[in-house]
């Protein structure tokens, strides 16, 4: 995520809601590994685009509003080829709980994770190992999953083939991947790298999921996350590829009552697009102008998000970033802010048990 100079740019997939979208976290490391701390990075591009792209419509629009405390459905996600990719629905490794929510943060104390996680059952910090201080697996005792990932050509995939632990469920795929400012790998050399992916997979009995693309303007492999999977897919025909990821940054301010309308029209392509289940692994407001409208925006994407049986699992960006407008759900080591208590303790499906 990074800032939204390109708000005004709407021409990527035609006319609509204008959705932003950026790749350069504040919180997560630059090429690979463990954030050691907090910086303070307004790097990276946004980028125009549809909310009706590659014909999503607008059916999701009417989709149950968070402040309504109102949600419903399952986890029962289909898996199946997608445009040239192959999931496998018998994929090795214990397949993940009905609980979605998740967050995308590399800096947590014990105390931090703690506080979380009431409500939240996995994270991730863009490395192949927990963060520092939960290694000794203190998160295992609170419930919490970690999912390892491969962040690009730069990170050690042999170190990885070894460190991630014996009870990971899944392998993150590369971070937008189509950003330069990112793992920065087109969708061939991408496609390339693969198998390697899979061989780690395989051997930890993981699930694997696809790089995770964003819309990026500037600097960019590709500009349309769609265009990239399609030909990403197409280069690696037969590859696995079970979980398809994706990274979301939209407005919050559509004319309709449902504040996560973009987000949601932008779900509905994914799911018109690819027949895996899907993860959404970076989402908030990009353009809130205070913690109101991003609660108002939380609620009603995380609503979609837990009624919605083709997302799997969700993550919001972040727990503490500089660089997006008020998205921190931690202030002071183990303190909930007030968006982080809504997080938290918003209404999760029915089938998830905790």
């Amino acid at each position: 995520m990074c800032s939204a100079s390109w708000k005004a740019i709407g021409f990527l997939l035609g006319a609509g809601a204008l959705a932003t979208a950026c790749g350069n976290e504040s919180n997560r490391p630059a090429a690979g590994g463990a954030a050691a701390g907090p910086t303070n990075s307004s790097g990276g591009a946004s980028s125009g685009a549809s909310a009706s792209t590659a014909g999503a419509g607008s059916a999701a629009t009417g989709a149950v509003s968070g402040r309504s405390g109102a949600t419903s459905g399952g986890n029962g996600a289909t898996a199946g080829d997608a445009s040239g990719g192959q999931a496998s629905a018998g994929a090795s490794g214990e397949r993940p709980a009905a609980c979605k929510r998740g967050v995308a943060y590399g800096h947590h104390s014990l105390a931090d994770l703690q506080a979380l996680s009431a409500g939240v059952s996995w994270w991730y910090n863009w490395d192949f190992r927990p963060d520092q201080a939960l290694r000794t697996g203190e998160y295992r005792n609170l419930g919490v999953e970690y999912a390892p990932m491969i962040w690009g050509a730069a990170t050690d995939r042999q170190a990885a083939s070894t460190a991630i632990a014996d009870d990971a469920h899944v392998l993150l795929g590369f971070n937008e991947p189509n950003f330069g400012a990112q793992a920065n790998l087109s969708a061939k050399a991408a496609a390339d790298l693969w198998p390697e992916l899979e061989a780690i997979a395989d051997a930890k009995g993981l699930r694997l999921a696809s790089p995770a693309v964003n819309f990026c303007g500037g600097n960019c492999q590709d500009t349309d996350p769609f265009r990239y999977l399609d030909a990403f897919f197409a280069a690696c025909s037969g590859c696995r590829v079970d979980v398809v990821a994706m990274h979301l940054y939209v407005g919050c301010t559509p004319t309709g009552n449902n504040k996560a309308e973009w987000l949601i029209n932008h779900v509905e392509t994914y799911k018109s697009r690819f027949k895996q289940p899907l993860w959404l692994t970076e989402f908030a407001c990009d353009n809130a102008k205070d913690s109101a409208e991003q609660q108002a925006f939380l609620e009603d994407a995380v609503a979609y998000l837990e009624a919605e049986p083709r997302i799997e699992r969700y993550a919001w960006f972040s727990a503490r970033a500089s660089n997006v407008p008020h998205v921190d759900l931690l202030g002071d080591s183990g303190q909930l802010t007030t968006l982080g208590k809504a997080y938290v303790n918003a209404p999760q499906n029915s089938d998830c048990a905790r």
